[in-house]
């Protein structure tokens, strides 16, 4: 009969799909403060990040009751993101927070509040 290599095709292309033996997910975030530092003239924070590989982050910050606006785009250094801020106010009250770029939803990490002295 002809139709015995037909029905050994058809039984090769139902063979079971061996399973992924580690999961693809890219690990849990963990991001903690390390400094904050306000100066008259500066505010410079440090976050430690760790399982940030393949992944980038944005740096929001708010002023008073102003929204959220973005401030920089960051991959973390040697598990660290440093920032700058030199546009500062003394006297003013800024907030700084950190948000995971690619998300499926906005992920918030790490807010801190920062008082620029007189």
């Amino acid at each position: 009969m002809r139709f015995t290599p037909l029905l050994l095709l058809l039984l090769a292309a139902c063979a079971p799909i061996d399973e992924p033996t580690q999961s693809t997910a890219l690990p849990p975030l963990n991001v903690t403060l390390v400094t904050n530092v306000a100066k008259r003239d500066r505010v410079q924070i440090v976050w430690s990040v760790q399982n940030a590989a393949g992944r980038q982050f944005e740096i929001l910050r708010q002023n008073r009751l102003e929204p959220w606006k973005h401030f920089w785009t960051a991959v973390p250094v040697a598990g660290l993101i440093e920032i700058d801020d030199t546009g500062v106010v003394p006297g003013q009250s800024y907030r700084y927070r950190i948000k995971v770029l690619g998300s499926p939803r906005d992920q918030y990490l790490s807010e801190v509040e920062v008082e620029v002295p007189r």
